[in-house]
């Protein structure tokens, strides 16, 4: 009897063991980029259920459990998972969860290849693509110790202020890398560590993500936007009020223009501009709003490479801005150029245009206000041009450059800003007029009008 029990637990055990395959995928999101991972796959009462490499939560935080693990983590500590997928006459259907978020999987399989749309199920918009292969066992992950020693030498070159990889932050960041490194999985494991770590750094605007290349098409669930359309639009509140809302500063100067005349030619009196979800982009796109706001040239600020601090120890006295060279129209090919090129430092100016608006403005800020956003609100602020309403902006202000190590991109921060009075913002942000909670802030600014 015992040696049938035996004999029973082996088989039951043989089979569910064969019953386990693996796929090698490439998951490339509009949020994340291509990102190699693999998926350890199971079938269960006609589903397919998998997960990524299960442990990545021991990996990268050490089996800590916190808010981050809790946003990070899918079953069994991996970063992805499939749900309920089912393959009938070559049509993949089912689910891929990833950081909590739950997306519709439709594709195909022809032989071993699994080709799925990564999809929102009832908006139908596509935020990927999901390819995999079956594989018989799964094959060793890279040498993430090689990419993280490429990108730790770019780091080194490229940073806008050698200084700051002195600093206790940098050296812990640079020992969790090198440690880490050397266990992680797949690219999923590797930029959600490198992610969990950086937060840490005493400067923003260094990242790791998957070639995004191929992934510009598709939409980004935190945007809550058909296509990723983040360009500028106005309304007219009421006769007196236009809202301005511009969700990215990612535009050319003309694409602003005929929305910046409408408002100009129009009698309005007020001009409410919404940035409260607007993580910045270029300087291009503020510079002209600038241009059509204020009936002054404004100095916005100046910012710092290496080369500069490579010959310094201190940033220069604002009364100096003016011997580096200007920036007044921010075409944005031209300023990767000047960035790459190893200038000292550009300072930020902006001449009125011949018809500007002479109305009231208001600007609403939260902590997703960032990067480009930041001087923008700044310096209107402290210019006395616009009146500040909302949440604390994020403290993320540096311009950064990308470089690819493998199929994986890297942005370092490769230019320091200062505001026009001398101040910096990376880390630190800016407070706005009247703090109040980001999604009261356009009531509280109707309320500011009524008062005027």
């Amino acid at each position: 009897m015992k040696l049938s029990l035996t004999l029973a637990a082996i088989l039951f055990f043989t089979v569910g063991f064969a019953q386990k395959t693996y796929w090698q995928a490439d998951v490339t999101t509009g949020e994340f980029g291509l990102l190699k991972t693999n998926f350890i796959v199971s079938e269960e009462d006609k589903f397919i259920f998998g997960t990524t490499i299960p442990n990545a939560q021991k990996r990268i935080i050490g089996g800590l459990k916190g808010s981050l693990a809790k946003g990070m983590f899918q079953k069994d500590g991996s970063l992805m998972e499939l749900d309920s997928l089912t393959i009938i006459d070559n049509k993949v259907t089912g689910y891929l969860l990833l950081q909590k978020k739950k997306y519709y999987l439709e594709g195909t399989k022809i032989q071993n290849k699994i080709v799925a749309s990564i999809k929102g199920k009832t908006s139908g918009l596509i935020y990927g693509k999901l390819e995999a292969i079956e594989k018989s066992v799964l094959d060793k992950p890279k040498n993430y110790t090689l990419v993280w020693n490429d990108m730790k030498d770019l780091t080194e070159k490229y940073i806008y202020k050698k200084d700051v990889l002195k600093t206790k932050e940098w050296m812990n960041f640079v020992k969790y890398m090198d440690e880490f490194s050397k266990v992680a999985e797949d690219d999923a494991e590797f930029v959600f560590g490198f992610f969990y770590k950086a937060k840490d750094l005493p400067f923003t605007h260094y990242a790791v993500e998957g070639n995004k290349e191929l992934a510009t098409n598709y939409s980004i669930a935190r945007l809550k936007k058909p296509d990723n359309k983040v360009s500028p639009n106005l309304s007219l509140l009421n006769e007196q009020t236009f809202l301005l809302d511009v969700p990215a500063f990612d535009f050319r100067a003309n694409e602003i223009d005929t929305l910046m005349l409408q408002i100009v030619n129009s009698k309005v009196k007020n001009l409410i501009i919404d940035l409260r979800n607007n993580p910045g982009g270029d300087m291009e796109g503020a510079m002209r709003i600038c241009q059509f706001i204020s009936n002054e040239p404004i100095y916005g600020g100046i910012m710092l490479s290496q080369a500069y601090w490579n010959k310094n120890t201190s940033p220069p006295v604002v009364e100096n801005y003016s011997n580096f060279k200007v920036m007044n129209t921010a075409n944005y090919e031209w300023f990767k150029n000047e960035v790459k090129n190893n200038i000292e430092g550009l300072c930020i100016m902006t001449n009125p245009l011949k018809e500007t608006f002479k109305g009231k403005i208001y600007i609403l800020t939260s902590d997703i206000t960032a990067s480009t956003s930041e001087p923008f609100v700044y310096t209107l602020q402290m210019k006395n041009i616009a009146k500040i309403i909302g949440g604390k902006t994020a403290g993320a202000m540096l311009s950064m450059e990308s470089f690819y190590v493998q199929n994986l991109k890297l942005s370092i921060p490769m230019l320091d800003y200062y505001t026009f009075d001398g101040k910096r913002l990376d880390r630190i942000g800016v407070k706005p007029d009247i703090l109040c909670e980001p999604k009261d802030a356009l009531n509280i600014a109707l309320n500011e009008i009524l008062k005027e």
